[in-house]
């Protein structure tokens, strides 16, 4: 991670790794002449966990994806993905 993360919950950063990780299989997908990587380098990224927003960017050359920065969003998100997952367990 290039920014603090030091008030986020362990148990955050953990799903926020898996979310990376998966984000990284699907873009190993990608064919590297699809003009989608374009837009990658283009556009902020952003992903959303548990009330947390991180920006990230992927480094294609060293196969990576860097968190920038991290603000909090709010509660509203968390309490869906906390009623999502138990759904997920039913």
């Amino acid at each position: 991670m290039l920014c603090s993360v030091g008030s986020v919950q362990a148990a955050t950063l953990a799903r926020l790794r898996a979310r990376l990780r998966e984000i990284g299989q699907t873009l190993s997908a990608v064919s590297s002449s699809s003009a989608f990587w374009t837009s990658l380098t283009e556009s902020p990224l952003y992903v959303d966990v548990e009330g947390w927003r991180f920006k990230y960017a992927i480094d294609r050359g060293s196969e990576t994806l860097s968190v920038l920065e991290v603000s909090r969003v709010s509660e509203a998100p968390a309490a869906y993905e906390r009623a999502r997952a138990g759904r997920r367990r039913l």
